[in-house]
């Protein structure tokens, strides 16, 4: 028997006066079409957020760091600010009976780097750590394609060894990492180097339809590739509103409701994801509502 589908969405939505009342509306939007319904924490969360979220009795995934005051970032000489990082976020989810989650975790820098989203901007935490050396121009935040070099690659190779630290320490947890915005020295972009660190796999859509554009990739033929690894366990599935039109170092990130007009061919990538048997999809929209899983169903369901 095939597992049910779990759909969720992001917490940003249920933390209004009427969170309840939307909660129940997308469970039953989710009961309609046969899913179960939950919700992702998101990493901005404030402690709030989560109680208010955990006591609607749907089931909870995390999008860490939560409470943090860095980022996760495996791939720095020192891993103390991770690995503590991670350890806290751990005994949140133990505490909210929380058993799946998601993290950024391989940026190209040594030094910590501050939770973003909370009290600092995604820019103002990030900005401290750039490297002209990685950037797409010597001073733009978006990235160059640095992943031939061998500082790269003896980064990845630290992540992969701290990955398996995490899933010894953490068996209970599903723990992934997430593939990143294409900024910042995030290095985590490309099916073969997320693949390579056999470790289970959140993909962002939005996030590689950035990366592939910019760095100049086949969008689809990436996503093949993470759906063939059998290693992607939970997608984020949101929109982007960014096409060919739009000069590249003018675009951002996706994280739209699924109506809006886009080039991704998103019931595409819906199949392509029901074909590889992914049991977890969130639809990481901070204005997400019942509409979203309708339209959802519709490209999951053709």
């Amino acid at each position: 028997m095939t597992e049910k589908l779990q759909l969720q969405l992001t917490s940003n939505p249920f933390n209004a006066e009427n969170g309840a009342t939307l909660c129940e509306a997308c469970r039953s939007a989710c009961d309609s079409h046969g899913y179960e319904f939950g919700i992702q924490l998101h990493n901005s969360a404030p402690e709030e957020e989560i109680t208010r979220c955990a006591s609607y009795g749907v089931p909870l995934s995390a999008h860490l760091p939560l409470l943090a005051q860095y980022c996760i970032n495996l791939a720095a000489g020192r891993d103390e600010e991770a690995m503590n990082e991670l350890a806290a976020s751990a005994a949140l989810m133990h505490e909210y009976d929380i058993r799946q989650a998601v993290f950024h975790g391989f940026r190209m820098a040594d030094d910590p780097t501050p939770a973003f989203n909370r009290n600092l901007s995604y820019r103002d935490a990030m900005q401290g750590g750039f490297r002209a050396d990685l950037s797409y121009d010597g001073v733009s935040p978006f990235n160059c394609d640095f992943t031939e070099r061998p500082e790269f690659f003896e980064r990845r190779a630290l992540v992969r060894e701290r990955l398996a630290r995490v899933r010894r320490d953490y068996p209970d947890l599903m723990l992934c990492i997430e593939n990143d915005f294409p900024s910042y020295a995030s290095a985590n972009m490309f099916a073969r180097d997320a693949v390579a660190l056999k470790h289970p796999i959140c993909l962002d859509i939005s996030h590689l339809w950035a990366s592939c554009h910019i760095l100049g990739r086949n969008f689809h033929e990436e996503a093949e590739k993470f759906a063939a690894s059998g290693m992607v366990k939970m997608v984020h599935f949101h929109a982007s509103r960014y096409t060919d039109d739009i000069p590249a170092l003018k675009w951002n990130d996706g994280h739209l409701p699924l109506r809006t007009p886009n080039q991704m061919d998103l019931p595409r990538l819906a199949k392509l994801f029901r074909r590889s048997n992914i049991r977890l999809i969130v639809l990481e929209i901070p204005a997400g509502g019942v509409n979203d899983i309708h339209d959802f169903a519709e490209m999951w369901e053709d």
